[in-house]
């Protein structure tokens, strides 16, 4: 009876391992027969425009993903649609930084886009034109967005390499990527000049003054620290208007060139504050002096003799002595004296005369 209670086991545990087997395989195949019966329903796209950025429209990319999709979207089947595929055509576009597509319960396709953030707009000379993103890639211009960056002119090497472009435009970029994180600066600077020897001229957007920036090399940050310390200690206190050119590149100075071309301050700038200036150098912009005037008198020298009086004072009188008057005041004396009548003089009584 054992034995047969074994052999019944056995047989079981095969029939329930075959009959799951079987369970198993018929749901697969009807979720795959399931899968190719279902179709898209919708598209809905996502763009970042909270960003400020507006290079893209939903309708251009609902156009470009049926594009990549090989035809209207809604109502393809799932299972034609290479979602991987689609994204990687979506970042092609050169105004894409990244996208996501995928597909809800709904059967509904999602596309989320990310656009690229321009952070400083290049013209140069030969008048090609385009942005460089937060990434250093490049951005074409587009004819229904305008970026609110700053501007850089002038001697800009344009390659069709990025990567094949110049230090200077390195350091342009490297020059925005400052101006994106430091507020102030960043809503101060207007247009970047780039002279032929790769000197960079900042503009502000007050056109208070024009800054000799230099090369914006590993000593960007400390120029940036001289500038903010010049305007704190020194502008605030004379005026915004009172120089033309602030000139940031001598390491540890910052010259002030006021208008007409005169060097009217020179500071030395030590830890964000400005030092006291030496003797051959024009006196710092907190002083409303030129510094072309000198700013100490010489010292008297001592003498044994006494100065001698003006003319128009009084001597000083000696001691116990009355004053000697001086000769106006005597005219004066003799005229009031002249001026009193006269006493008539005391004649002595006779003793003898005659009566009457």
């Amino acid at each position: 009876m054992k034995k047969f209670w074994n052999i019944f086991k056995k047989v079981m545990l095969v029939l329930s391992v075959t009959a799951f087997v079987v369970l198993f395989v018929f749901t697969l195949t009807s979720a795959v027969q399931q899968k190719k019966s279902l179709v898209c329903s919708s598209i809905q796209v996502k763009i970042d425009y909270e960003s400020g950025v507006s290079f893209l429209t939903t309708d251009e990319i609902t156009a470009k993903v049926n594009s990549l999709a090989g035809g209207q979207i809604t109502g393809k089947p799932l299972s034609a649609l290479d979602f991987r595929a689609i994204e990687m055509g979506l970042q092609k576009d050169p105004f894409v930084q990244h996208a996501r597509v995928y597909i809800d319960h709904a059967r509904v396709i999602h596309a989320e886009i990310t656009q690229k953030q321009p952070i400083i707009r290049i013209i140069n000379n030969d008048g090609v034109g385009y942005y460089l993103s937060d990434m250093n890639d490049r951005i074409p211009l587009s004819g229904k967005f305008t970026a609110h960056v700053p501007v850089a002119i002038g001697e800009v090497e344009t390659r069709e390499d990025l990567y094949g472009d110049s230090i200077i435009l390195s350091e342009i970029y490297g020059l925005a990527k400052y101006l994106q994180h430091d507020s102030l600066m960043g809503s101060m600077i207007d247009h970047v000049y780039v002279q032929p020897g790769g000197d960079l001229d900042l503009y502000t957007k007050m056109g208070y003054h024009t800054i000799q920036f230099g090369r914006a090399d590993a000593s960007m940050q400390e120029k940036f620290d001289k500038l903010k310390t010049f305007y704190r200690e020194g502008l605030t206190k004379v005026g915004w208007e009172r120089y033309s050119v602030i000139n940031l590149k001598y390491k540890g100075q910052v010259i002030g060139v006021r208008r007409g071309g005169e060097i009217a301050a020179r500071a030395e700038v030590t830890e964000n504050k400005p030092a006291e200036p030496t003797a051959d150098k024009p006196e710092p912009v907190a002083d409303e002096q030129p510094a072309a005037e000198p700013t100490e008198k010489p010292a008297a020298v001592p003498t044994d003799k006494a100065a001698k009086p003006a003319a128009d004072k009084p001597r000083k009188p000696a001691a116990g002595k009355p004053a000697k008057p001086v000769a106006g005041a005597a005219a004066e004396e003799d005229k009031q004296r002249a001026d009193e009548p006269k006493k008539p003089r005391s004649r002595a009584k006779k003793t003898n005369h005659k009566r009457n």
